[in-house]
């Protein structure tokens, strides 16, 4: 008898709650596609264990001010069920959640389908653009515990599928509705260090590609430009950061913004911490008079139907 298809939606993972923070930012950590530290495993786990030590407080403090922990397990679980049903009547399809740094482990759904069996996988990392922080840390995950299995179709970005861009267009759309007067969208994507770019990651482009396909839409009506946040560390990341962005907007007399978090599909810490509370202060506080966000695409029927046409496009 015929397997269905198992379609693996791939996130980042999150706390849910303040006893996880510190586990996860070990995992987060000790990831060597991201985080490159000496002596090779041993260093890797004894340098990982030792930064979440230290960061987790702090970063508790962070998830207590959005309630405790992030919604981003339960954002892609919606985002799995509303998938499901769309697919229902296209064909036979199993929707599986993995996670890179929390459960469900990439592991843990690999075990999952090696029990069930498969014949055919597409791996679809919820990152709209492709990293070697991101993409490429989920499928070499899932290359060293799932080398048994059937090898995935995997897909590497989706930032210039037309339903995702409607999608993204349609969360700014609804938050320009909100404002008194014309603003400056300005797009804040996740900084990665600038030597990944340097060696040939292909992640800035695709963010300054997107931002122009999302633009093309509102006819170029609106001025606009592109930040970066979340930098970690002391090396050099992409710039500029938001608030760097807001001051000169500030010295350029605008007094309106409204922020798209253009590399997120989903809501958790970067965006209702970061730029709900601390970028929204510094606005405010900095000459800015009105500051709104535009949600993510989380589980909008646009954005379901896009994940929809690229898998369909896959099993062809």
């Amino acid at each position: 008898m015929t397997q269905p298809t198992d379609i693996i939606l791939a996130n980042l993972g999150a706390p849910s709650e303040p006893g996880e923070v510190r586990p996860f930012l070990k995992n987060l950590f000790c990831d060597p596609d991201i985080f490159h530290f000496p002596f090779g495993k041993p260093g890797q786990a004894f340098f990982s264990s030792l930064i979440s030590m230290l960061r987790a407080p702090k970063s508790r403090r962070f998830y207590h001010a959005i309630g405790g922990g992030s919604p981003l397990h339960k954002n892609t679980i919606k985002q799995a069920e509303k998938l499901k049903n769309v697919l229902h009547s296209q064909g036979d399809f199993r929707i599986r959640i993995a996670q890179r740094y929390w459960n469900p482990f990439i592991a843990d759904v690999a075990e999952d389908i090696r029990r069930d069996g498969s014949e055919k996988i597409i791996l679809l990392p919820l990152y709209p653009h492709y990293s070697t922080t991101t993409t490429l840390s989920i499928v070499n995950e899932w290359k060293r515990v799932a080398a048994d299995l059937p090898e995935p179709q995997i897909i590497e970005r989706f930032y210039t599928e037309p339903l995702y861009i409607d999608a993204c267009v349609e969360q700014i759309r609804n938050t320009l509705t909100e404002f008194s007067v014309k603003p400056h969208i300005l797009f804040s994507a996740h900084a990665i260090p600038v030597q990944r770019v340097v060696e040939g990651d292909p992640y800035e482009k695709e963010i300054i590609d997107n931002m122009e396909l999302i633009m093309d839409q509102f006819g170029r009506d609106y001025s606009y430009s592109l930040c970066y946040q979340s930098k970690v560390g002391h090396i050099k990341w992409l710039e500029p950061k938001v608030e760097t962005e807001i001051d000169r907007l500030v010295a350029e007399g605008t007094g309106h913004i409204l922020i798209f978090p253009i590399s997120f599909v989903s809501e958790h810490l970067e965006t209702l911490y970061e730029l709900d509370i601390q970028k929204r202060d510094y606005a405010l506080n900095h000459g800015i008079r009105e500051y709104r966000r535009a949600s993510t695409v989380q589980d909008s029927d646009l954005f379901i139907q896009a994940l929809s046409k690229i898998i369909l496009e896959k099993t062809l």
